[in-house]
């Protein structure tokens, strides 16, 4: 199966057509393609990227405040990402006042801290679908911003 890919080049009248939108970044070419599938059965637009850094780039706008209709519905990304943690994202976007509800995929094995944030879940890769179901289906509960 074939993630939908789209341009972050646009605009508002664009993006009403293809939400709810979920940023995916994880290494593991076969959890990839599970979370994948998940949000595109529940009606996601699935926008991948190869790095942490370069997630950050895509929603770049609406961290600068200048694309607040691009806001992701939910963030998957690996814990240890390359170019960007997804533990520094997770942490850095509320800071910025940018509540996304965020999925971190942690190594096997590795201690899993708990959140009490209900926004974050950080997981194993085992657990990673269960978790990124449950955040998909209370996408209402996370309104974009018009």
């Amino acid at each position: 199966m074939q993630p939908t890919m789209i341009s972050t080049n646009l605009n508002k009248r664009d993006v009403d057509r293809v939400r709810p939108v979920a940023y995916v970044s994880l290494q593991e070419l076969s959890a990839r393609e599970r979370i994948t599938g998940i949000l595109e059965r529940a009606g996601w637009t699935v926008i991948l990227r190869p790095t942490g850094f370069h997630l950050i780039q895509s929603i770049a706008g609406v961290i600068e405040g200048r694309q607040p209709w691009l806001r992701p519905g939910l963030i998957v990304v690996d814990a240890h990402s390359r170019g960007c943690a997804g533990t520094t994202i997770a942490g850095g976007l509320p800071r910025l006042g940018i509540k996304v509800p965020v999925v971190e995929i942690a190594p096997a094995g590795e201690a899993l801290p708990v959140s009490p944030d209900e926004t974050l879940r950080i997981v194993d890769s085992g657990s990673a679908g269960a978790a990124v179901a449950e955040l998909a289906g209370e996408a209402s509960a996370f309104p974009v911003i018009d």
